[in-house]
């Protein structure tokens, strides 16, 4: 029987613990909010965008809708076909797994696509993209920044169940293999750094709810 699309994806905006939180997936923004620039400064606009995003959800317990376009869906659709093509490779069960807040961070999580049966110190991060980029990436076997800050988010999240790697994924269905994996390792130093940046975020966007508040009311 063909697997079925991980039940904890299936509807993000229904999971109080993701309503306001920072999360590790590249469209919530923390990847281009961290980032610096040559000067050692944020791109303020990226940044003002994730705490305005955030501070929304804080006060209105609702997560911001976000329109849904082919290659999400598409994505949607091939998450569980390169699961059980890289179970069926390796002989690795894959378990799907639930939204995990951090346990020292408040108001950030993770939800990675999986964690292996048999180690559950590596999860899996799959991404299904368009022919050229796949191609791209099996030329220079480089993943791109952006999935790298994802996937230290979701060891940082999960490194009190055990986490310590992700087997990073690029799937197509019209390849032959169907999928290429690249194992990646996540030092305690970028760890580290990431949490210092996501704490000083968290601390921002509890400001300006502050500041909203206070606005809201005010005759």
């Amino acid at each position: 029987m063909p697997r079925q699309p991980n039940p904890y994806q299936q509807d993000p905006a229904k999971n109080p613990d993701r309503i306001g939180a920072i999360t590790a997936s590249p469209g919530g923004g923390l990847h281009a909010a961290i980032q610096k620039n040559s000067k050692g400064g944020y791109n303020q606009r990226s940044r003002n965008s994730l705490t305005d995003t955030k501070l929304g959800e804080q006060m209105t317990g609702k997560q911001e809708q976000v329109y849904q376009n082919w290659t999400m869906k598409e994505g949607e659709r091939k998450e569980p076909l390169c699961k059980d093509d890289v179970q069926e490779a390796t002989g690795r069960i894959i378990l799907d797994v639930p939204f995990t807040l951090h346990r020292k961070i408040g108001y950030f999580g993770a939800s990675p696509d999986g964690v292996f049966e048999d180690d559950p110190s590596e999860l899996i991060e799959i991404k299904c993209p368009l022919q050229k980029t796949y191609a791209t990436f099996l030329r220079t076997l480089e993943i791109p920044a952006e999935y790298q800050t994802q996937m230290i988010a979701q060891v940082s999240c999960m490194k009190h169940k055990g986490a310590k790697s992700v087997l990073f994924v690029m799937y197509h269905e019209d390849f032959n293999p169907t999928f290429k994996a690249v194992p990646f390792k996540v030092t305690a130093k970028q760890i580290k750094e990431l949490e210092s940046e996501v704490t000083v975020l968290v601390a921002e966007i509890i400001e300006s709810r502050l500041q909203a508040e206070a606005n809201q009311w005010q005759v």
